[in-house]
């Protein structure tokens, strides 16, 4: 059910990091380092993160850079979803999940009652 099946093979749905790694972040900037920490393909690149994310290399430099200055861009919303493809784990959206304390239950369960 959470797998892609292509001509060869399977590429397997974005997997969920524990509790525990989710909440030892406090910035969305740390999650986002985190869930590239975790990627699945540990060869990947920077580079070639921004080329499956359709983002310019330096902004991806950014995104991942440890110093969290105000210079420093964050991965839009927008390229949330891409960024959670590529690296293979649904970390970024884990930690939003959690600082807005809205389980993917209650949102289905609120957009039903709506």
């Amino acid at each position: 059910m959470n797998d892609l099946h292509l001509f060869g093979g399977v590429v397997n749905a974005p997997a969920f990091l524990p509790s525990e790694v989710i909440e030892s972040c406090t910035t969305y900037r740390e999650a986002v380092r985190v869930a590239w920490a975790h990627r699945r393909i540990k060869a990947m690149t920077k580079r070639s993160l921004a080329e499956r994310t359709e983002c310019y290399p330096s902004h991806v430099s950014d995104y991942l850079h440890e110093d969290d200055k105000p210079a420093r861009r964050n991965l839009p919303a927008d390229k949330v979803p891409a960024f959670s493809a590529a690296v293979g784990n649904w970390g970024v959206q884990q930690w939003l999940n959690r600082q807005s304390r809205l389980t993917i239950l209650e949102e289905v369960i609120a957009q039903r009652a709506a």
